[in-house]
């Protein structure tokens, strides 16, 4: 017991305080009692209904809704920042499912379970709570988007992005103020990555990681990890990352970025790859009409993706090495159904057979992004075939959109790929926003294998 003691005493308020040791047979506290007593402390054998300055929680209720019975009771018997202490959680209690209770009842972890030096929760009772998405909540997230961001979101574009997604829906945390305000608010949607290894396919879980906001008013609340964002990505990382998913992903900039790099884990692989194709500078040489012809070239703009594209993704994949799961279903829903974004979709056939396809959107009146692409390696005059036809379609000739610069991310992974795009006349360029690719592994560490494999494009952001 000398040991168990000395493990919670530096953890206490300073004496003299009120502990509360709730949960454990009476038989089992004598040497805990006499130790809290003499550092100080008064060990309440009557239970106050408010100000105790600390509950020391012993026998964790395995059973959920006991669970989170007996930490409802600890925040309200606690007086505001008291402290509530969780010795070395039984078998029964997963990690995320503590951390998911503390977070929804209004404590912020002040001491994360892993790599603490002793086996003990520590928490701190606070005002707000942070959970998960409930019916309702979006007409709150609208407003906050449009503080934060300085857009406005319809309800049919954040329907299709967080409720129509084919992998997974409502994947989102929040912090309320105790009055029901929206204070903190961050939000993913699932993708499914795939791989080619040793011959076989492989295809796994991750999140891309979005709409990251605190509500200004209340962004001196904690700092780091203890803030109203860092309490709600720890009930998202509970709640919906670990066990889950190998990883979470996005990009971004600025005080976010060092944000998640600092407190929660994230790394930054890189720069985005940011290149661009000065039309003044380089004209595009179109192929000559009669190779194109000789070769089976031929050029279509498409509304809908179907079973071919599903049989593509499975022929080229393995050439790309680990990306997001191109197929149809998912190509369908990011594209062809996303609402109030006018994308430009093509594909390149070559005698019937399709070789390459592409995403565009106009920015303003002289730019073009090229925001997603997929073609076959064998096809190596496919992509400056679909470029030239969708430089010199109707919908980018009209006299209000002349295009000038196209622009588009390329990795260097395949080489075979970014080789294509510097023979078309890219040049890299800085990210104007000095964006970069942001992870976060969970079942697995992917950082080696996403520097020697990872390709990615705007598409697979939440900015295109």
């Amino acid at each position: 017991m000398a040991a168990f003691s000395d493990s919670l005493l530096p953890l206490l308020p300073a004496p003299p305080g009120s502990v509360l040791l709730a949960g454990a047979e009476s038989g089992a506290l004598g040497a805990l009692v006499e130790d809290l007593a003499a550092a100080g402390h008064t060990v309440l054998t009557e239970v106050p209904e408010t100000g105790i300055d600390a509950v020391v929680l012993l026998d964790l209720p395995s059973d959920a809704r006991r669970l989170r019975e007996a930490l409802e009771g600890a925040h309200r018997r606690l007086r505001d920042k008291g402290r509530l202490l969780i010795p070395a959680p039984g078998a029964g209690n997963a990690p995320q499912e503590i951390v998911v209770a503390l977070s929804e009842t209004g404590f912020v972890l002040l001491k994360p379970e892993r790599g603490a030096t002793v086996p003990v929760y520590l928490a701190r009772k606070e005002t707000c709570v942070a959970r998960e998405f409930r019916d309702g909540d979006e007409e709150q997230i609208l407003p906050m988007f449009r503080r934060s961001f300085f857009v406005d979101r319809s309800l049919a574009r954040w329907r299709w992005e967080y409720r129509e997604n084919p992998y997974g829906a409502l994947q989102i945390s929040e912090a309320f103020s105790p009055e029901g305000q929206l204070v903190a608010h961050y939000a993913g949607y699932p993708v499914r990555f795939h791989r080619t290894a040793d011959g076989e396919r492989q295809t796994f879980p991750a999140l891309q990681i979005g709409d990251t906001m605190t509500e200004p008013a209340f962004r001196h609340l904690g700092r780091g990890p203890t803030s109203l964002l860092g309490r709600t990505v720890r009930h998202y990382y509970a709640r919906f990352c670990e066990g889950r998913v190998a990883f979470n992903y996005g990009f971004n900039t600025g005080n976010i970025q060092r944000f998640s790099m600092s407190f929660v884990g994230a790394r930054r692989l890189e720069s985005l790859p940011f290149h661009v194709l000065d039309l003044a500078a380089r004209p595009l040489v179109p192929p000559s009409p009669l190779r194109s012809r000789l070769a089976g070239y031929r050029v279509e703009r498409i509304a809908h993706f179907d079973a071919r594209w599903d049989a593509f993704f499975q022929r080229v994949s393995g050439a790309y090495g680990l990306l997001v799961e191109r197929d149809a279903r998912y190509l369908e829903w990011r594209y062809a159904r996303c609402p109030e974004t006018e994308y430009f979709l093509y594909a390149v056939f070559r005698r019937e057979r399709l070789a390459g396809w592409s995403v565009f959107r106009a920015k303003g009146d002289d730019r073009l992004l090229w925001g997603d692409a997929l073609f076959d390696p064998r096809a190596s005059g496919a992509a400056r075939q679909l470029l030239a036809h969708v430089l010199a379609a109707p919908e980018h000739r009209q006299a209000h959109r002349q295009v000038k610069t196209v622009e588009t991310w390329a990795t260097s992974r395949p080489a075979w790929w970014r080789k294509q795009i510097l023979a078309l006349g890219f040049e890299s360029r800085p990210e104007p926003d000095d964006l970069g690719f942001v992870f976060v592994p969970f079942d697995e560490d992917p950082e080696e294998e996403f520097r020697a494999r990872l390709y990615y494009t705007m598409g697979d952001s939440d900015l295109f």
